[in-house]
Order: structure tokens, then sequence, then C-alpha cells
């Protein structure tokens, strides 16, 4: 039950805001967790755990954090996100202290419970938008990963020298950073429907799974997440062996994000003009051709390019195929569908991100980017065989009257 108010552009600030924090977290991680890992673990195969646990944690948390939001409202779910977020970083941080993998790996796991309800802001902005501005208000909270991108991978390699024991001081930055997110929690709305009126339940899972919107979205949603996953994974790995500076890896992960979320506004105009499945091909062709470039070149500034044109790929398909869910059930009742979206995106993208170093090593990057390119191709064979089998839209509840949001 969703009014358009004029608080809804202040709202919309501050979740750009929480975007932001949101992804100088993910930033710091991308940047360095795969590096402390590869310093911490007594094996090569579990270089990339600590990472992977982020994903897997946050793709079981997705799940309990859609079905959380549906029954308690955004605020209190993102106000323990974040409080996951502190604990993650100040673990970590006594981790990389002490040399103890184990703890690094608890630390990175209770970073993923954060991870879990990130994803979450994008469709606060959606149900509090006015009807008309739903996919716009989407993409424009994206926009808060365009200073995670500018700042987060060098602030966190300038954190990890901030402490007489490296990578420590990135540790204590993510926790910091958890408590500016903590803080803009706590000015969410308390819940997707007022207490003057009469509360609507979440569309359930299973009414929708016949849905071609729904299908579709998590088509896309899951297998870009797994491919920008996987080639983000490998990305600073492979800078590594390749004996590539600690700049280009640095510069590697920035230009990534910008890629991810620079391309907002084009990407929702895109949308627009062209609708979501030719919007899905074009995202698919900007990854092909980024994993391209890495299977001819391996050198610094080619690996760039490739992480680049990769974020600009998924960014098209991650708006369209948020988009694509927006269609899926009324204004204010997805909870549970969020959930359960971002729940497979992230187990995927868990199998991209543990199966990175696996796969560079027995495929060096090269080979992990073929692997992408043919992955990226199923995806979008199988989405043009789901649109052709669209007919009649799925019916789904007839939209509520708007409610007004509580700051």
């Amino acid at each position: 039950m969703i009014r358009s108010s004029p608080r809804f552009k202040a709202l919309l600030i501050r979740l750009i805001a929480a975007q932001a924090c949101y992804y100088m977290i993910v930033s710091i991680d991308l940047t360095l967790t795969g590096l402390v890992g590869l310093s911490l673990a007594p094996i090569p195969a579990l270089v990339t755990l600590p990472l992977s646990l982020i994903v897997v944690v946050g793709t079981g948390c997705s799940f309990i954090a859609g079905h959380a939001a549906a029954r308690y409202g955004y605020r209190p779910v993102m106000v323990a996100g974040s409080l996951t977020a502190i604990a993650g970083g100040l673990i970590s941080a006594i981790a990389v202290a002490s040399d103890s993998f184990t703890l690094f790996c608890l630390g990175t796991a209770l970073t993923g419970g954060y991870r879990a309800v990130g994803g979450f802001l994008r469709f606060i902005a959606s149900d509090y938008a006015p009807p008309a501005q739903r996919e716009r208000s989407l993409a424009l909270v994206m926009y808060g990963g365009i200073a995670a991108a500018a700042l987060g991978p060098f602030a966190a390699v300038a954190a990890s020298h901030a402490a007489l024991q490296p990578y420590v001081g990135s540790c204590l930055l993510i926790a910091a950073l958890g408590i500016v997110a903590l803080c803009l929690a706590l000015t969410m709305p308390p819940a997707t429907n007022t207490a003057s009126e009469p509360k609507q339940p979440a569309i359930e899972i299973r009414s929708q799974r016949s849905n071609p919107h729904f299908q579709q979205a998590v088509l896309v949603l899951a297998g870009s997440g797994l491919i920008m996953t996987l080639v983000m994974a490998s990305g600073p790995l492979a800078n590594d062996h390749a004996g590539h500076s600690s700049a280009i890896g640095a510069s590697m992960i920035q230009w990534h994000l910008i890629g991810m979320f620079a391309p907002s506004a084009l990407s929702a105009l895109l949308l627009k003009r062209y609708g979501s499945f030719i919007t899905n091909l074009l995202g698919g062709v900007v990854m092909i051709l980024g994993c391209a470039v890495a299977i001819f070149s391996g050198s610094g500034a080619a690996m760039i390019v490739t992480l680049t044109l990769v974020g600009i790929g998924w960014n098209i398909l991650f708006v369209s195929g948020s988009a694509l869910l927006l269609k899926a059930y009324p204004q204010g009742r997805g909870s549970k569908l969020q959930g359960f979206s971002d729940g497979v995106t992230a187990g995927l993208s868990a199998a991209g991100s543990f199966g990175a170093a696996w796969l560079l090593h027995q495929a060096q990057w090269q080979g992990v980017n073929i692997i992408a390119v043919a992955v990226v191709a199923v995806v979008l064979v199988l989405l043009t065989l789901l649109n052709a089998r669209r007919r009649e839209p799925h019916p789904t509840l007839a939209p509520t009257p708007n409610a007004e949001v509580v700051g």
C-alpha cells in the first residue's frame, strides 16, 4: 500500500548513501579478501573460501531476510544486517592480526549477512516510489555504487597500510562503514505498509513460479551474477599470477565497479526504449565482448578492459532483470520474491567465487573467460526460449492503493 510522498526524495538520498556504504564494503571484500586468503590459507584450494563464505552466507540469509522483511518490514532487517557488517569487520581484523585463517573465515561469513540485505535497497526505492517511477528509482539507487567505485579499491589498499599488520586497517574500515550503514538503516521506513491501513500479505513464491516475468528475472539476475562474480574473483588473482602491480589490481576493481554502476541511467533508458528482451541481449553481448578481450590478451590493460566491460554488461542485465521482477508482484508486496531472487543469485555467485581459484589454476585466465562466454551464451539461449514461449502476461493480484511513506 504505497503512495508517493513529499519525503520520497529524502528517502531516495538516504538509500543512495546506504548503497554507497554497501558497495564500499563489497569493493573492499573484492579487492583484498582473496589476497588475505592467499596469505592465510593452509592450501591453495582454500584461497577463495573466505570470499565464497561471504556469498554462501549471503545466500542463506537472503531467503531468511525476504521472509523477515515480509513480516517485520525493511528497517529491522537492514539494522540486523548492518550489525553483522560491524561484527564481521572487527573479527576479520582480529583474525588478520593473529594470522588465523579460521577466524578470518568467520569474519567474512558474518560480513555475508550484510551482503544479504544490501540488495533490498533498490527494492525499497521501488516500493516507495510513485508507480510510474519504480524502474527509474531502482536505477537511481544504483548510483550509490559510483562512490564505492571511485573510492573503495584505493581506500582498501590505503587502509591496509594504516596498521602495523597489513590488511588489519581494511577490516576495521569495513566495521566503520557498517556503523554508518547502521545509522542510515535506522532512518529507513519501518515497514512496507502503514499501521493505519490493512496490511497486504507478501506474494508467495509458489504463486509466481510460472510467471514469465519472474522466470526471466531469476535467470537474468542469477546468470549475470554468476559470470560477474567468476570473472571478478579471478581477476585480482590472475593479476597477481601475471606479475602485474597492485595498482593495476586496484584499477581493475575500480573500473569494474564503475562499469557496474555508472551506466544505470543508460540501462534504464535502454529498458524503456527497447524493452527487457533486447536490453538483456545487449547486456549479454557486452559481457561476451569483455571476456573475449581476456581470451586474446593477458596484459594489465586488457584485464582492466575485461573487468570494465563485464561490469557494464552486468549493470544492464541487473537493471533489466530487477525491472522484470517488479512486474511479478503488486507494489509493496514483493519481499519474498526479492529474497528468493537474491538468494538464487547469491548461490550461483558463490559457486563462481569458490570455483574461481580452482578454475584459474586449471584453465588459466584465458580458460576462465572461455567458460564465461559459454555460460553467457547458454543464458541468452534460455532467455530467448522463455521469451518465445511467453503468451499473455501472467495474472497477478491487482495493485493496491498507494500508502503514505513513513519516514
